[in-house]
């Protein structure tokens, strides 16, 4: 069943749906919409800064062009060797589902991936470009190898405009029936710029009762016991609404750690320790510091052998 709208978290609900909603270049529009009246794309690499809608940019691609699709994040575990010879092999050489479009293999992240796993994706790019096309998106182009960056089309991303980021969040507080203070949005966004990401969550955490109030800014002490009660019943969904705008999570990893593997059955400890250490290791080079909590708090639930929740 799905969740009430109202619901949802404001960053997914007002993600552009088209390539006319993003303010872009005209070159890159033009490049793009070309892409969506044919049905097909050629090899991508989409750079630029978090929040500069390059994921976005590759979600609506893989919606008007894609026969079927792979969405892999390297900056996981997805990053390996292993996952481009098993699962990225394996899908790129199955069969379209629609003769008129084409597979795609989205990387998003992929300056994390591996030397040797971007040595290995150079030959499946070839070996099965005319069955399945990749896009990857990535923060840094020199984190790139040249054999990739030269098999793709490569578009560079700007940050969002101030002026352009500040319409934005109007025309969200007004969708929201959420009544503000221009001075308030200005105050968010100058916190939080250039990462939409974070301005649109912390838009979100400061509209009370149909009013933005600075003072429910989510930098303060998250509810632990709260949370808690939360992990007991792996309620992801619920987690993730409740420390909406918060970018910083070293002190959920000192949580987990100090408090939380207290509280769980023994033969799990160990485990969940060495997950919580292996997170908090990557906090320091995520893109998306809050996606990385996320699997952090799926992981630990996952070792406990406890049924995920959204």
């Amino acid at each position: 069943m799905m969740k009430n709208k109202k619901n949802l978290i404001w960053y997914e609900k007002h993600r552009p749906k088209s390539i006319g909603d993003l303010i872009l270049n005209d070159y890159i529009q033009k490049h793009l919409n070309s892409y969506i009246k044919k049905k097909e794309i050629p090899h991508l690499l989409l750079t630029g800064p978090a929040g500069s809608g390059k994921t976005t940019i590759a979600n609506i691609l893989i919606e008007q062009c894609a026969s079927n699709y792979l969405t892999l994040n390297a900056s996981s575990e997805d990053r390996g060797i292993a996952t481009i010879k098993t699962k990225v092999r394996h899908f790129a050489s199955k069969l379209r589902l629609d003769k008129n479009k084409i597979n795609i293999i989205f990387m998003d992240e992929a300056d994390g991936l591996s030397h040797d796993s971007q040595g290995a994706l150079k030959n499946t790019i070839e070996r099965y470009q005319s069955n399945c096309r990749f896009i990857f998106a990535a923060n840094e182009l020199q984190q790139i190898q040249s054999p990739i960056r030269s098999r793709c089309t490569h578009f560079q991303f700007d940050t969002l405009p101030f002026k352009d980021t500040l319409i934005s969040c109007k025309k969200i507080l007004k969708h929201e029936k959420v009544q503000y203070e221009k001075s308030d949005i200005k105050i968010i966004i100058k916190k939080y710029y250039p990462d939409v990401r974070s301005i649109i969550n912390n838009l979100q955490s400061c509209s009370i009762d149909n009013n933005l109030n600075l003072k429910h800014m989510m930098d303060k002490e998250p509810n632990l016991d709260l949370l808690k009660n939360l992990l007991v019943k792996a309620k992801i969904g619920a987690i993730r609404e409740m420390w909406l705008g918060i970018s910083n999570f070293i002190w959920l990893y000192q949580y987990l750690f100090n408090t939380y593997l207290k509280t769980i059955k023994s033969k799990y400890i160990a485990d969940c320790a060495l997950s919580v250490a292996e997170y908090m290791y990557k906090d320091k080079f995520a893109v998306d510091k809050e996606i990385n909590a996320i699997a952090c708090i799926i992981d630990i639930c996952m070792i406990q052998e406890k049924e995920i929740k959204f």
